[in-house]
């Protein structure tokens, strides 16, 4: 599994040291495998990959937090009374981990593994990122928790806890029913696609289809007079192919949506396109439900998501192209300092904010707030726009045209 934005979960068997001296060597080790195979079912079944065993707890990364809460909840519903004296605590947090080999760690694997400390027996603990990414698709609900002071973390961590007993199901309602809903159109020029994409997305209750188009001429049409919050545009369509028509709609100042390019074609040229014109995300269609709606709802929030795969290749692509740079500021870049230079430079390579705190020696609190400046000083949507705008201004140089 490629990671970008993952979601790590980390588990802990509470009671293992007292089942050893209850049960002596034998029995106990007996139950913690059938506890472990247990977990390990629930982690195959949800799309998980096993990064290590801690112990007496395993350590997995997800594509996808709604798969990662899911799994959560399995594994306390699976273990909870198979064992007398044991129990399960679990804690999840997304982000951006850094990666040694198929090792990963950084400020997500680090917040995940103080939440499971935190947790209580039979607690799921998850960062408000992991909520928010998830929505209300789970039929378990959520609890704040308040923003916990986590062992070794200068800041607060805002936090809840996932609902996962059937006592507990009663807030449930509440929680399913937004009170304002992401309003989405489908853009396609097949009809079982366009109708394949609406079931997903309507299975949620938080988002709603408002309009679709065969083409991008209708679409751009649709979309001023629908103004949704997001739009999946495909690529290759009749009349306007969808670039154009995502070109136009991102230009108009009046139009505040993001866009999602689609497509089944997985070629360099059009992701390089769908970046320059302002598309918040790309994606290819065969991309799960749960990474679509992930998807949708990240950019909905401002945010921008592109598929791993695509962003990693597409990035050591325009490195490798790209070379040294300039030492030059480009007359577009002179509004900003040293640093915010420097931070760019390094979004523009791929870089996390976390792997950026790292090279830099600063707090990720400090690589956010440069990241901040430099979007607002340089009126952009998002990164990936200043990875844009970084090639195009000749800061660390632009993307070969072969190939």
């Amino acid at each position: 599994m490629e990671e970008s934005i993952v979601t790590i979960l980390f588990t802990d068997l509470v009671g293992s040291t007292s089942l050893f001296a209850r049960r002596g060597d034998e029995a106990a080790d007996v139950l913690r495998r059938e506890h472990f195979a247990t977990l390990r079912a629930a982690v195959a079944e949800h799309g998980g990959r096993e990064v290590k065993s801690t112990g007496d707890g395993l350590m997995v990364a997800f594509a996808s937090a709604v798969g990662a809460l899911r799994c959560a909840v399995v594994m306390q519903r699976a273990t909870t009374g198979a064992a007398e004296g044991l129990a399960v605590r679990v804690g999840l947090d997304a982000g951006e981990p850094l990666r040694d080999g198929e090792d990963l760690y950084g400020t997500p694997v680090i917040v995940a593994s103080r939440l499971c400390d935190a947790a209580e027996s039979g607690e799921i603990l998850a960062t408000e990122v992991v909520c928010r990414i998830a929505g209300p698709r789970l039929r378990e609900s959520v609890q704040p928790a308040g923003a916990l002071k986590l062992r070794g973390l200068d800041d607060r961590v805002a936090t809840a806890r996932v609902l996962w007993r059937e006592e507990e199901r009663p807030a449930l309602a509440a929680y399913e029913e937004p009170s304002a809903k992401i309003t989405t159109v489908i853009v396609d020029d097949e009809r079982l696609l366009r109708t394949g994409f609406r079931v997903i997305l309507e299975a949620e209750p938080d988002i709603t289809v408002v309009g679709e188009a065969p083409d991008g001429r209708s679409a751009i049409d649709v979309v001023r007079r629908r103004r949704p919050d997001v739009v999946l545009m495909d690529i290759r369509m009749p009349e306007l192919d969808g670039l154009q028509a995502a070109e136009q709609l991102l230009s108009d100042p009046e139009i505040e949506t993001a866009v999602i390019m689609l497509t089944t074609f997985d070629l360099d040229q059009y992701i390089y396109e769908a970046l320059r014109v302002g598309a918040s995300g790309f994606l290819l269609k065969d991309t799960p439900a749960d990474r679509l709606l992930d998807a949708v709802r990240v950019v909905a929030a401002g945010e921008a998501l592109l598929e791993p795969a695509i962003t990693r290749r597409l990035i050591a692509r325009f490195a490798t192209a790209a070379g040294s740079g300039t030492d030059r500021v480009p007359p577009a870049l002179e509004a900003l300092t040293s640093r915010e230079l420097e931070v760019l430079r390094l979004v523009a390579r791929g870089m996390s904010n976390a792997e950026i705190a790292a090279e830099l020696v600063l707090t990720e609190h400090t690589v956010k707030s440069h990241v901040a400046h430099v979007l607002s000083k340089l009126d952009l949507r998002d990164r990936v726009q200043a990875v844009v705008l970084a090639y195009q201004t000749g800061l660390i140089g632009q993307p070969s045209s072969d190939g």
